[in-house]
């Protein structure tokens, strides 16, 4: 076997191999952004939105509870209608959020004990307005209510783990929640290992070597182009850019929903900042389709490069004397 030819088929198994490299890397490094953009759209986002809102509604639910029992129209009106709404947004939030929770069967089953425990609340707003003559007992039950709903001193607190009210319970669903949102909006190490180091070596890495075997095969064959690796090179020159800009816009929107949905009060507007993410994240659905055309860009990569490359080797054969 000639130098030559020897050169060339080291040179062919090298730019094969690191076809596949940059293929790999940038699959891995693109999809581990583009994956979080429908999950977060189409799950924690919608999650999230369900326990903002039952908790908002419980709240006000109670403040019209006591408005209505010990204003002056409590005997005409009963506990109003503002009430009934509010407890039943409450229930259907929570319904839908035990369907759609992204923390795991540990928040299912504290949605239930707390879909339990609203049944209970209201129990005893009903125990508040049966007893709405005697002053004493209204105050009693309501303050059960209270009790039940905000804890023991009735008031917003920082959540302890061993605070068993609703809205405790509804804080620690929703905590759990949002670490898992931070985790998909995050640009983490991972990731940043991939793309500022992984797909950036394997990237100039081929594009060298490609630039180089097409001077050195103009110099050896005295031709001035070699098409297949000409475009080749331009694949992948234009390529990995394009998906990198993907990748920003991408992971830009996932850092705007991340911001939407951690606005304070989010539970009173949840239909605006779902349709505000959804938003947002449709943008990105096309960007993300893109994963799959990286295995076969990688493919097209490496049979441009094979094509390009082999009638040069075989052009060095030679029979053994």
């Amino acid at each position: 076997m000639t130098g030559t030819r020897a050169f060339l088929i080291r040179r062919l198994v090298t730019l094969l191999a690191l076809s596949a490299a940059i293929a790999a890397a940038l699959f891995t490094a693109y999809y581990g952004v583009s994956r979080n953009a429908q999950a977060v759209r189409d799950e924690s986002a919608p999650a999230i939105l369900q326990v903002a809102a039952a908790e908002v509604a419980l709240n006000d639910s109670y403040e019209s509870a006591e408005s209505s029992l010990t204003g002056d129209t409590g005997d005409i009106e009963g506990l109003g209608e503002d009430y009934r709404t509010a407890l039943s947004t409450a229930t259907q939030a929570l319904a839908q959020a035990l369907k759609s929770t992204t923390a795991g069967t540990p928040a299912r089953q504290s949605l239930l004990t707390i879909t339990g425990l609203v049944s209970s609340y209201g129990d005893l707003v009903q125990q508040a307005y049966v007893n709405r003559d005697n002053a004493d007992l209204r105050d009693a039950y309501l303050g059960y209510a209270e009790t039940m709903l905000r804890g023991d001193d009735g008031s917003p607190k920082k959540v302890r783990d061993g605070d068993s009210d609703i809205l405790a319970r509804l804080v620690k669903v929703q905590g759990k929640q949002l670490r898992l949102l931070d985790q998909q909006t995050s640009f983490g190490w991972l990731l940043s290992l991939a793309w500022w180091v992984l797909v950036p070596a394997a990237y100039l890495a081929l594009a060298v070597l490609l630039v180089r075997t097409q001077r050195f095969l103009r110099h050896r064959f005295r031709r001035r182009f070699n098409p297949s690796l000409l475009v080749a090179t331009g694949l992948l020159l234009l390529a990995v850019p394009t998906l990198a800009v993907f990748t920003y816009q991408t992971q830009d929107r996932l850092s705007q929903a991340r911001t939407s949905l951690r606005q304070p009060n989010i539970g009173r507007s949840p239909d605006t900042t779902n349709k505000r993410v959804s938003t947002k994240m449709a943008e990105t659905h096309w960007r993300t389709g893109a994963v799959v055309w990286i295995p076969m860009g990688g493919a097209l990569l490496a049979a441009l490069v094979f094509v390009g490359l082999q009638p040069r080797i075989d052009e060095y054969r030679f029979r053994a004397r």
